[in-house]
């Protein structure tokens, strides 16, 4: 560990927990998010602690994760009201069919139609979980950058 001019500790753990959060976030694009998890609460304990730029990294990491998860919740709903319409469509054929009428029921998938609801919420739920996934390893390219760099968030100039 190295001292700065003013006899103070230098940002190395604080810095080495920024860049391995970058990571985090980052292979949580390759895991269903579960890094990020671990990325959001080192960030928040170690946000309030840390030395400028690296406070400026966490806090910009809590708010990438939380963008994140916005964006994959909708995409969730999208995804369940997707799910939920077929479900309904389904019942509807049940009813005017009755139960038995499933037995008696081929689907050709030639024949299938699918409404425009349906494929709005289908395309919508994709493009978000898409989005949800590029802004993640987006920002913490960006942000392992600009760490490197010795650069916080939001500052031009290097510390």
């Amino acid at each position: 560990m190295t001292f700065d001019g003013s006899g103070a500790m230098a940002r190395d753990p604080a810095r080495n927990l920024a860049l391995l959060n970058y990571g985090l976030l980052f292979a949580s694009f390759f895991f269903a998010g579960v890094p990020a998890l671990v990325a959001v609460i080192i960030a928040y304990t170690q946000r309030v602690q840390a030395p400028e730029p690296e406070r400026s990294h966490f806090t910009f990491q809590i708010r990438c994760f939380w963008i994140a998860f916005i964006l994959a919740l909708l995409a969730g709903i999208s995804g369940l009201a997707a799910v939920i319409h077929v479900v309904a469509s389904l019942y509807g054929v049940a009813n005017t069919l009755g139960w038995d009428g499933f037995d008696k029921m081929e689907v050709v998938i030639g024949q299938l139609a699918i409404d425009a609801s349906l494929l709005f919420l289908i395309i919508g739920a994709v493009a978000l979980a898409f989005l949800s996934g590029l802004w993640l390893v987006g920002t913490s390219v960006i942000g392992a950058i600009r760490l490197a760099s010795d650069q916080g968030i939001g500052k031009s100039r290097p510390l």
